[in-house]
Order: structure tokens, then sequence, then C-alpha cells
């Protein structure tokens, strides 16, 4: 077995400080002092119980991994409890009086939780004494380890889980001074939570709920990292036709071209030979465009002549004596090369289905869908940051088609169970858009939501 190093209790809460902070902001005590005293003290010793220990084969698995699992835990269990209203049986002030400590007790709850868990599935030895640490006999393994090296070996069967066990060892970590300022109450509900039974039989208290979701919730976003599963980047790749009509020149109309003023047929020359249409006799200049005077030879009978001193070709007859020849332009008629192709020569564009192509306007709309709506700030102005996250995270979830919402005639209804797997409570959101009146009706497992807070997540069909 490879021999690993324990891990200093201050090296681990640098290792983990920002986590730490987010602790802090939803503790949001008066003083550093205070959360110094209360919960800064309680991560300490969390850390110096578990050291460099993983939690279990499966999740947090690797060395500290026990620690990062109790610190995301009481993140998550604690932002879980933000809104949430402990004590509603009892009277106004001894509600005011218990609210903050039960807050306190979700915290405890959280990192109390799996004080066990390493013990439950591995045998950590140490290399100095090969003696088997028991966290009931020894404590916390980072001081019996004292610097020693150790060794970790899976046990072939967990052992049963405990919640007495994991009761008497929060105990000892917490210590009686910081319990004793919790009322019986709040007392009670605590150890009832921690280690909290994942299915619950009968009724269950608020904070055992909250804690319950909050273990949950790490295990989920744990199994995530593992799996190394991110949110795909939403890009779809626009089809040839919708390229060719975006990327379509617009041509304007060409103007026609300008004729030479017909002339009467010119009498037959001396040879027999008729004049050309249009051309000007012999005694008379040629016409000449606008631009440097070019000399232009003459031929017989006053035709003009082709550069070089060729005469033109005949033009060729259709059947029935009829010509074909098009109107000729003033350059044509004179003999100048034409070096432009005109636009009525071009080669003809690819067919574009017109149902299949998209407006400027549509195009835009398309980039825009996943965008909040310009009234996003406006209607969710004031609520805090966890409900305006999960209005965020449902929108581009909807939009990619992993979550799915309904619109009704009353508004936009969400599945409580769709709520809470964004790590946000159904009671906190209904809290929140009931003070906003932005709640149509809060059901047993849905929440209808106004259509003015429903088109945040999903735009209202016409």
């Amino acid at each position: 077995m490879t021999l690993h190093a324990s891990t200093t209790s201050d090296a681990l809460m640098t290792q983990h400080q920002r986590r730490v902070d987010l602790i802090a902001q939803c503790a949001n005590e008066v003083s550093k002092a205070e959360f110094a005293r209360k919960w800064l003290s309680v991560l300490q010793s969390c850390s110096a119980w578990f050291s460099s220990l993983p939690l279990s084969p499966e999740l947090y698995r690797e060395p500290g991994g026990a620690f990062r699992c109790t610190v995301e835990t009481a993140f998550y269990s604690m932002r879980l409890a933000g809104g949430q209203k402990f004590g509603t049986n009892l009277p106004s002030e001894q509600r005011r009086r218990v609210e903050p400590q039960y807050n306190y007790a979700v915290f405890l709850a959280a990192v109390c939780s799996r004080l066990d868990e390493p013990y439950r599935h591995f045998v950590i030895q140490r290399d100095k004494d090969q003696q088997a640490w028991n966290p009931s006999v020894h404590g916390a393994v980072g001081p019996w380890l004292a610097g020693s090296e150790y060794r970790v070996s899976r046990r072939a069967q967990p052992l049963a889980v405990e919640r007495m066990r994991t009761g008497m060892l929060a105990q000892i970590l917490v210590g009686s001074g910081l319990l004793s300022e919790l009322d019986g109450e709040v007392q009670s509900d605590l150890f009832g939570a921690i280690n909290p039974s994942m299915q619950p039989l009968g009724a269950e208290s608020l904070l055992h709920k909250v804690v319950r979701q909050g273990v949950s919730t790490a295990d989920e976003f744990d199994r995530k990292a593992q799996r190394a599963v991110f949110a795909p980047v939403q890009f779809d790749v626009p089809s040839a036709v919708h390229v060719a009509a975006e990327l379509q020149p617009v041509v304007a109309a060409a103007p026609a071209p300008v004729q030479p003023a017909q002339a009467p047929a010119a009498p037959a020359g001396p040879a027999g030979q008729s004049g050309l249409a249009g051309a000007p006799p012999a005694s008379t200049p040629a016409p000449q465009p606008v631009g440097n005077p070019v000399a232009v030879p003459v031929g017989p009978a006053g035709v003009p002549a082709a550069p070089g001193g060729t005469p033109p070709q005949p033009i060729p007859e259709q059947e029935g004596g009829t010509s074909k020849a098009s109107p000729q332009t003033l350059h044509e008629a004179l003999g100048i090369p034409n070096t432009i192709t005109p636009a009525a020569t071009s080669p003809p564009q690819p067919a574009v289905d017109p149902s299949a192509m998209k407006t400027p306007s549509q195009a835009a709309a398309d980039r825009r869908d996943l965008a909040p709506p310009a009234t996003f700030d406006e209607v969710l102005k004031g609520v805090p940051n966890l409900v305006r996250e999960l209005f965020q995270a449902l929108r581009e979830d909807v939009a990619a088609g992993k979550a799915t919402v309904q619109w009704t005639d009353k508004g936009l209804v969400l599945p409580k169970r769709l709520v809470g797997g964004y790590g946000v409570s159904s009671s906190t959101l209904v809290e929140h858009m009931r003070k906003r009146s932005l709640m149509v009706a809060d059901e047993a497992n849905q929440i209808t939501l106004t259509p003015r807070a429903g088109q945040l997540i999903l735009d209202q069909p016409a």
C-alpha cells in the first residue's frame, strides 16, 4: 500500500479559502471576530479532523476530499436555507430570536453529517506503530497522526450508518460552548438533521429537509465533475442555403444601354452593297464615345472596320430570312471591344428556397433568443442573486431542451422538482415571487408564474 502524508489544518483552510469566503457571505455575521468564533473555528476543527483523508471510494475520493465535501455541503445547505422560515409555529418574538439559531444549526448539521464517513469505508493505519484510527477513541485524525505517514485500505464491506455515533462525534467536534447557545427545540432539530436519511419516512423538519437537499446537491455536483460533464456550447452551423441568403449581394438593376438614333437605310454603294443600318455615311465622321478621341478606320460603303482592318462578319439570319441580331451598343457599332460583362450576361445565381430563407431581422432574433429579455433587471429588481441565477439557468436549459416548462392560460408552469434541481427550494422562489406579485398559484407539485415573470424563462407563444 502507498504511504500518504497528512495535511495541516492551515494548509487545508488556505486551499479552500474561496469556499470559506462564500460561507462567510451566507453567515452574514456582524463582525469578523464573531464569524471566527462561531463559524471559522468549527471549519478549522473539521480540517484537523479529516486532514488529507478522502471521503469515500465513490465521492470526493481525492486526498483532502472529505474536507472539500464538508465545505461544499455547508455552502449548499446555507444557500438553500436562505429565505426559509423556521419556527413558524412559534410566537413572533420567539421566532425572531430562534431564526438566526436555525441558520447556524443548518451549518452545524451540514458540517457534522459525514464525520465518520471515511471511517465507514476505509481503514486508516498509522505508519509509525501500525495502529488503526478509530474516531470514537482517538478523535481527530490530524492530531492523532502527528505528522506521521499513513496507509489507506478499503474495507471489504462498509460499516453501517449509525446516526447516534455521528451525533456523538459532532458533540466532540463542535463543543458544548457553542451548542449551549442554541435553544432546546433548535438543538433537537439539529441532532435530528445530522447525517440525514435521504429518504425520510413520514414528516421531516424543515432543518432536516434543507440539510438533506444540501447533501444531495453536493453529491450530484461531484458526480458531474468526475464524469467531466460540462454545459455544451450552443452553436448551430447554418445550412448552405442560409449562408447564401445572408451573403447574396444586392444588385441594382442596370440602366438600359443608350442606343444610337436609327437613321434611314443608306443607299446602295458602288459595289451594290447596302449600308449597315444605323451606321453613319462614309462622308460623316463616326460619333466618338466620351473620353479621349479614338481614330476608327472606316471600311467600304461607310461600314466601320474592325481593329486591324478586318471587315465585320455578316450578321446571321434566322430561318425565313428574318434577322435575329440583338440591338448593338455604341461600342459594338464602332468595333471597340467591350471588357465589361453586362449584368444580363452574368452567370445565374443558384436557386434559393424563399421559404427557408431568414431575413436579417430573423437571423438577429435567433442570435438573441438565448439572451435574457430587456426587462430582466426590471422584473427581478431587488431579488437575491440566488433567484436571479435560477431564472438565467432555467432560460438557458429550456432553450437547449434540457428542461421542460409549459405555458397555460394563467402563466408559465414550473415543476417544483425542476426548481429544486438548481439548488433553490421551491418555498424560497414562492416567497420572492409572491412579494413582487409575480406568482399566480402555488400547488402541490408546481408553481405558476405570471406572464411577466414567465417570459424571462420562455417567450410566451403568440
